[in-house]
Formats: structure tokens, C-alpha cells, sequence
């Protein structure tokens, strides 16, 4: 049995055939997180109609028949650039960092994901290790081909793009 705290880190990247206004916009957006990255369906809630610091998302975590509660919050937003979540319930503390710049052909996403397991729980990363590498990888491939087939629908309106929200809310928010 491991001795100590565990960490570790995963990073990711794609150049996605978008400009960085599209690219930051499906990433605030709570529906479209909810389709590219890998949050279950079950007990998935957001606080807020748009992604902003201090948003909390709770979710379900299911890695085979394992399931594990978390909740992440905004900690970082700087616009055009940046967007980063920490958990402040879970397994394994986590933070995530997305930065995104534009380059030739499209937007560079990059995803930065620290984690780390207490003494107690250490000895599951190496259970867990394979399970977080798939779908690391995976979220980025999702947000590549949802953006690149233009197979995405905002919740919310913004002035970051033309495009029309299918917004579900009574009473929608202003743009972002």
C-alpha cells in the first residue's frame, strides 16, 4: 500500500478548426460542458445559467460500479483565455485548467487536470489510473468534433457569438 498523498497530471491538447470566441463560448456554457465533457447524467446540477467564478456543479461519478459524488467550482475565468475548476467534494482533489489561444487554423485548447488522493485513498489512483486517462483524452476529442460538426445548442444568449440559444430557463440571463 502506497505511503503518503498521491498526485498526479494529466494534460491534453487539440487544435480545434474554430476561432476562440466559438471555442470559449461552448465552454461556459453548462449544457454544452454537459455533452463534451465526461460528467454523468445522474444528479448533474449547475448553479448558474453560464459557466462564471463561483459556479458550482455537482455531479455522480461512475467508473464501472463505482460511484463517487463531487462537486467542482469556477476558481478561474479570465476571458479569451482561461477557465479553471477545483473540487471542493470528491474522491480526489482536483483543479482543472482550460486555456485556449488562437493559432493557424483554428483555436489550441489545452486541458490541465492536478489531482490528488489523501493517504487513505492513494492506493485507488492505481484502480482509477486508466479510467482518468480515457476520459481526459476523450473530453477533448468530444469539444472537437461537437465544434468542428457544429453539433452543439446554447442554453444561454452571448454576445460572443451570432448564435441563438435554445434556452429552457423562464427567465433567460442577459448575454455573457
Amino acid at each position: 500500500m502506497p505511503k503518503g498523498s498521491t498526485t498526479f497530471r494529466l494534460v491534453d491538447t487539440t487544435v480545434v478548426a474554430a476561432d476562440p470566441p466559438l471555442v470559449e463560448r461552448v465552454l461556459l456554457d453548462p449544457g454544452c460542458l454537459r455533452r463534451w465533457n465526461p460528467i454523468p447524467e445522474r444528479n448533474y446540477r449547475v448553479s448558474t445559467a453560464v459557466l462564471q467564478l463561483g459556479t458550482s456543479i455537482e455531479s455522480t461519478v461512475r467508473v464501472g460500479p463505482l460511484r463517487f459524488d463531487f462537486v467542482n467550482i469556477v476558481s478561474d475565468h479570465v476571458p479569451g483565455r482561461r477557465l479553471g475548476m477545483r473540487t471542493t467534494k470528491g474522491l480526489v482533489d482536483l483543479l482543472v485548467t482550460i486555456t485556449w489561444e488562437q493559432v493557424e487554423g483554428g483555436t489550441r485548447i489545452e486541458k490541465l487536470v492536478d489531482g490528488r488522493f489523501t493517504e487513505s485513498k492513494a492506493w485507488l489512483w492505481h484502480l482509477l489510473e486508466p479510467a482518468a486517462r480515457r476520459s481526459a483524452r476523450h473530453a477533448l476529442e468530444a469539444l472537437k468534433q461537437m465544434i468542428e460538426t457544429g453539433d452543439y445548442e446554447f442554453t444561454v444568449p452571448s454576445q460572443l457569438t451570432p448564435d441563438p440559444p435554445r434556452c429552457p430557463l423562464e427567465s433567460p440571463p442577459d448575454f455573457f
